[in-house]
């Protein structure tokens, strides 16, 4: 075999040297000589997002400090950061129902306070926790949400965290194939250069590589594994992520302990993982000191040398809250394999014995691991009643074996279905979303093309003509390039799924004015504004949603009149972020005149407007709730007379802020 490689394809060099230390000091020196709170705020979240993974013990005092002006200030909108370091916090240090209940307080914070690239942020990191928790259905929920607002927030840096979550929601999917190019396309955006990497970036690239590193760890693929696992380490090592390390090392030493030429380098990494302490996690400590005895027990290495390590590997899981049997039991197989090799048969069948009362007494029937273990404790009960000729009990084992055996492939068999289901509700899954997205788009662009009647296209151009021909130059030029910026952008918004409110009412407006005087001579008056409190430059509305109503109110109730009126309003629904309402209300004939006229001159050329119809469906598709979302009202004078036509439209927002300068 060829000598493991210590870079790999996608290895690409940092172009400097990263060190948090010239930064840190600086910040560090400022908040030692700042007195105002809100300044205070954002030195601390600045130091606290690079501490979380370098130094945690100086960012639990940091974001003690956090909660103390948190607590003597009257506002906390700012306060989602404090749950969401405490979250990574625990997370890196592997604790993930602490960091679970910490990441949803940070959820619901930001979900009231947070601009879209923060909600982002705060939704990635809190799935890698879910993913980790296997709350599988709540962590897609989160993903779908971050793509949906990443399909309004452009950003290579998120987009490269959501790749590499994606590749870890295929990894627990068992889909491999389709893992691999997702890892390899976040790498491709971290290492790309478009932006700076700040602490949590180079984070993700070692989860991305740490995950390459697992879905290669197989027989022939050690090498891109080793790779991998290496970059990784390397990178943490530069950045000083130290709780990453000993268990991206265990990877790699587990990695190239499978391999014979690479032994030597495997115990050496096992052994540089315990006298490091493992940066004080006992639980990798405990993964050390049994992998390592594992290993040379299988290397025929003396059971002096192997005792020690078991020993200490015990002791350890006797201080670790709620171990794994496993583990405990694997410790237990190799020291009754030591027995055996001894030629202690009596010493090794009561080991034996014990190790399979703990199998036998453990909570969970159904492990696939134990259930293992059991077959094979089993069989070594068998070999060893056979050495002292007990063929009786030798035979009663080998059946337990057996059996163990079988429920073993039983079990075995039932995860490769539920795997499958996995894969395949996966796949179900995406192809939905794909299928919906595609639905909206092709309505959106349906709905764009059919934005500009030919009515209007014609009457505007050739309005626009007339000025031309009577020497009207300014007005001509004034109204071509207010109708070539309505046109630049319905083409811009084409391919986009939101714009933000103040777009929607600026297009509305220019519309307005050029129908106002291409089409009417100057006696069509509009009016476009918010009532209410609404962020306009903030909150998002589907590509020009309302367009098409406005277009009938001109189409069919205004068309046929000298001169009338549109108002176009929209108001926050109290209670309800998720909506806002818009209102169309214009002066026309109403729509039973409008019935009437058509019924008795069917050649009279109406404009029916497909706008309409297809925003209804569109409308359907973005929203869970799809009932009441368009109320169509005749207005009626005292006498009965119609007055015109109201159409309440509820439509649903998201938001579309970039990240706000803090």
């Amino acid at each position: 075999m060829r000598p493991l490689l210590h870079t790999s394809q996608d290895a690409t060099p940092m172009t400097e040297t990263y060190s948090t230390t010239a930064a840190s000091v600086a910040l560090e020196e400022k908040l030692a000589h700042t007195s105002d709170d809100f300044r205070r705020i954002r030195l601390l979240n600045e130091l606290i997002a690079d501490y979380v993974y370098t130094r945690p013990d100086r960012a639990r005092l940091l974001l003690a400090q956090l909660e103390e002006i948190f607590c003597a200030t009257s506002s906390r909108e700012s306060d989602f950061s404090y749950w969401l370091h405490l979250g990574n916090l625990e997370n890196q240090e592997y604790d993930d129902l602490k960091a679970l209940t910490y990441f949803e307080k940070a959820v619901l914070r930001v979900d009231e306070h947070g601009d879209i690239a923060e909600k982002i942020e705060v939704y990635l990191d809190y799935l890698g926790v879910l993913i980790n928790l296997e709350k599988m259905e709540l962590a897609r929920e989160y993903y779908d949400l971050s793509l949906r607002l990443l399909e309004s927030y452009s950003s290579d840096r998120l987009r490269a965290r959501a790749l590499c979550r994606l590749g870890y929601f295929y990894l627990h999917d068992h889909s491999l194939a389709k893992a691999t190019p997702k890892f390899l396309e976040s790498l491709g955006l971290l290492n790309g250069a478009s932006f700076d990497l700040n602490t949590k970036d180079h984070y993700f690239y070692t989860l991305a590589q740490t995950g390459l590193g697992t879905l290669w760890t197989r027989p022939d693929s050690e090498e891109k594994a080793a790779n991998a696992f290496r970059l990784a380490i390397a990178r943490c090592e530069t950045i000083g992520m130290q709780a990453r390390i000993p268990w991206i090392k265990l990877n790699l030493a587990n990695v190239l302990a499978n391999v014979e030429e690479y032994g030597e380098e495997a115990e050496t990494i096992f052994r540089s993982i315990i006298d490091s302490g493992a940066n004080g996690s006992k639980a990798a400590m405990l993964a050390a000191y049994t992998n390592l005895g594992t290993y040379l027990n299988e290397t025929d290495k003396s059971a002096a040398e192997i005792k020690p390590l078991l020993n200490e590997a015990e002791a350890i899981y006797r201080t670790i809250p709620s171990p794994k049997k496993e583990t405990l039991v694997s410790i237990e197989m190799t020291r009754a394999q030591l027995f055996l090799e001894e030629k202690d048969y009596a010493g090794a069948i009561q080991k034996l014995q014990d190790t399979l009362e703990i199998v036998e007494k453990a909570e969970d029937p159904d492990n696939l691991v134990l259930n293992g273990h059991a077959a094979e404790l089993c069989q070594l009960l068998a070999k060893s009643y056979a050495e002292i000729e007990a063929y009786d009990l030798a035979y009663y084992s080998q059946r337990n074996a057996d059996y163990y055996l079988d429920r073993y492939y039983e079990l075995q068999d039932a995860k490769r279905q539920e795997e499958f289901a996995a894969r395949f509700e996966t796949e179900a899954r995406e192809k939905e979303r794909e299928s919906l997205h595609l639905r909206a788009s092709q309505l959106q662009l349906r709905a764009l093309r059919a934005q500009m009647n030919p009515h209007f296209l014609y009457n505007a151009l050739n309005s626009i003509q007339s000025f031309i021909t009577t020497n009207e130059a300014s007005t001509a030029s004034k109204y071509l390039a207010k109708f070539a910026m309505l046109m630049r952008r319905s083409l811009e918004y084409t391919n986009r799924e939101y714009i933000t409110l103040e777009d929607e009412m600026e297009f509305l407006k220019d519309y307005l004015d050029i129908n106002c005087h291409l089409r009417f001579d100057g006696k069509l008056t509009h009016k476009v504004e918010v009532i209410g409190e609404l962020e306009e430059d903030i909150i998002g509305v589907p590509t020009m949603i309302l367009q098409p109503y406005v277009e009938n109110a001109i189409e069919h109730g205004l068309r046929t009149r000298p001169q009338g009126h549109i108002s176009v309003t929209f108001r926050p629904i109290p209670d309800d972020e998720d909506n806002i309402i818009a209102i169309v209300t214009d002066d026309g004939i109403g729509r039973a005149r409008v019935a009437e006229m058509q019924a008795n001159d069917v050649t009279r050329p109406y404009h029916q407007s497909r706008g309409t119809e297809i925003t209804r469906s569109r409308l359907e598709l973005l929203t869970d709730d799809p009932h009441n979302r368009v109320l169509i009202e005749d207005l009626l004078h005292d006498d009965k007379t119609p007055a015109g036509t109201r159409v309440t439209v509820r439509i649903p927002v998201a938001d579309i802020l970039p990240r706000r300068g803090r």
